[in-house]
């Protein structure tokens, strides 16, 4: 049993509580009781005083890649399983450092972010939860051996159907594909559709089948708008959208978008000598996102937040950087950027009845800031002194 003291609350971000303070009863690894400061507490509880810290629910990112270290994926490439594993472990914890509790890893090699995954269930090693994916699903495409090992090719609805249950074979908890062409896939071109219309039916289809859902790497308008159709959940990166796209997102419970600003900005100020012809596709992305991602957040989307951590040229832990990019880029209300990273995420994750609020009865993942974040939301990146991850405190003894 565990009582954090002398929490600063942010009402948008709790759930039947209405004080701008309180204590947090933390047992059997949830919120039993939320509480005015200063009520007595039981001898048996170990009480921590959060000295007046901002508490929040803990950050989600809904998109990185625990197989990327950040560096040249070509070096990644040449890692062995072991190698990947160990590296994976690393980067895991260095997020949860940073106070994403929950993370969904949209494509690794060799099963390591679903391995993972189940040693931190198990309680064998420290780190976020992990919603893994497996290997992405891909249509036979130049430059998909740039990412050695990390895709599943699949062309036509019976090998897809086969990939989908494959991947759900060794672990999945959803599945991710290719929609369009990639920035960091040499060859690829960014806003152009690679799977059918027909085919995205048939990975919705097949993954609908196992209980799950499909999550699309996404650039073009076109891609986007059959993804809408075809009933993929998310939409990952979402970077070239029109006016007709965001009517057809716009009160949407199935089909939301996924912004990853923060590679796209990596990738345009500075990447390794072998991936420079990245640049010129970022610097084009990032034009359109500029207006695209804008006009989705000033018509009410429910937006995810995701980075695409581990990806060239984002070192894992570097997770907050995405909040500060969403501010000075789009001139979000603070206060919405953070509800993205903890309320929205956690709904299109399907996870709302145990993340993404402060309320008794969920799951005691939360977060202490030191200093006001929607004063300075740069704070949730440098400030980040307290992480309880399922009731226990991992990070501010």
């Amino acid at each position: 049993m565990l009582v954090l003291k002398n929490c600063k609350m942010i009402p948008e971000l709790v759930e039947g509580y209405q004080g701008d303070t309180a204590d947090i009863l933390i047992e059997d690894g949830r919120i039993k009781k939320i509480s005015a400061c200063g009520e007595p507490v039981l001898e048996e509880a170990c009480v921590y005083d959060m000295e007046g810290k901002y508490t929040l629910p803990g950050f989600i990112d809904m998109h990185v890649h625990l197989t990327l270290s950040g560096g040249d994926t070509l070096i990644d490439n040449m890692k062995t399983p072991v190698q990947q594993a160990l590296d994976a472990v690393k980067f895991a914890k260095d997020t949860l450092m940073a106070g994403f509790t929950t993370i969904r890893d949209v494509g690794s090699c060799d099963n390591v972010a679903i391995d993972l995954r189940n040693a931190i269930d198990e309680g064998k090693l420290v780190g976020p939860n992990i919603i893994a994916s497996g290997k992405i699903i891909t249509p036979t495409e130049t430059g998909n051996d740039f990412f050695e090992g990390l895709y599943t090719e699949a062309d036509g609805e019976e090998e897809i159907w086969k990939a989908v249950r494959q991947e759900m074979k060794k672990g999945a908890d959803f599945i991710k594909i290719m929609g369009t062409g990639a920035v960091m896939n040499p060859g690829g071109a960014p806003g152009q559709p690679i799977y059918t219309l027909e085919e995205l039916k048939a990975v919705v289809n097949a993954a609908k089948f196992k209980d799950t859902y499909v999550a699309t790497h996404c650039h073009g308008t076109q891609a986007i708008k059959h993804s809408v159709i075809a009933g993929v959940r998310t939409i990952e990166h979402a970077s070239i959208l029109d006016d007709e796209a965001i009517e057809m997102l716009k009160g949407n419970e199935n089909t939301f978008i996924v912004p990853t600003l923060n590679v796209v900005h990596g990738l345009v100020d500075s990447v390794p000598e072998s991936s420079t012809f990245m640049k010129a596709k970022a610097k084009m992305v990032m034009e359109a996102i500029k207006v695209g991602i804008q006009k989705a957040y000033d018509e009410g989307l429910l937006l995810g937040f995701g980075t695409d951590q581990g990806a060239t040229p984002l070192l894992h832990g570097g997770n907050g950087d995405e909040f500060v990019l969403r501010k000075e880029f789009w001139d979000m209300e603070t206060i919405d950027i953070i509800k993205q990273a903890t309320v929205n995420s956690a709904i299109i994750l399907g996870r709302e009845q145990d993340y993404g609020t402060i309320k008794e009865g969920k799951v005691a993942d939360l977060v202490g800031i030191g200093g006001d974040p929607l004063a300075d939301i740069s704070r949730l990146r440098h400030n980040v002194d307290v992480v309880v991850k399922d009731g226990e405190i991992v990070k501010g003894k």
